[in-house]
C-alpha cells in the first residue's frame, strides 16, 4: 500500500521558553516563576547546601530533600518552585520521630527550635546568593 506524504506545516510550532517568568500574586505583587533549566539549577543549588536544620544544629553537609514552604501558598496549594528549603528526611518527614522534630509531623516543635519556614527560606536564599 502506498502512503501519502504529510503536508508541510505552514509555520513551526512555538516553543516554550525555559527560564524565569513573571506573574502577579493575589496581593498584586510580581512573583518570579522558575521553569526548565532555571528550576532544575535552583533545586540543585538548594539541595547542595544540605539540611538547613542540621546546619543550625552544627552538623553541616547532611544529604537533604527539598521542602516547598507552605506559608506562602494557600490551602491545598503547592508553593512556587523558587520557595524551597533543604531538609534531611528526619527533619522533613519525621523518620526519627519523636527524637527529631520534623516539619510535617511536629511542626510547632520544629518552628520553635529552628524558626519559621519563611525565616529558613531567607537564610537559604542568603546562602545561595539569591536576591529574590
Amino acid at each position: 500500500m502506498k502512503r501519502t506524504p504529510m503536508p508541510p506545516r505552514s509555520a513551526p510550532m512555538p516553543r516554550k521558553r525555559a527560564g524565569k517568568r513573571r506573574r502577579i500574586d493575589a496581593d498584586g505583587q510580581p512573583v518570579t516563576v522558575l521553569t526548565g533549566k532555571a528550576r532544575s539549577a535552583n533545586f540543585e543549588r538548594v539541595a547542595a547546601l544540605g539540611c538547613i536544620a542540621c546546619l543550625i544544629d552544627g552538623n553541616p553537609g547532611t544529604p537533604a530533600e527539598l521542602h516547598h514552604i507552605r506559608e506562602t501558598a494557600g490551602g491545598g496549594q503547592k508553593a512556587l518552585d523558587s520557595d524551597v528549603i533543604s531538609v534531611c528526611p528526619a527533619h522533613h518527614r519525621g523518620t526519627d520521630h519523636p527524637r527529631t522534630p520534623s516539619i510535617h509531623l511536629d511542626r510547632l516543635a520544629f518552628i520553635s527550635r529552628y524558626g519559621t519556614e519563611s525565616e529558613l527560606l531567607a537564610r537559604v536564599r542568603a546562602m545561595t546568593g539569591e536576591g529574590m
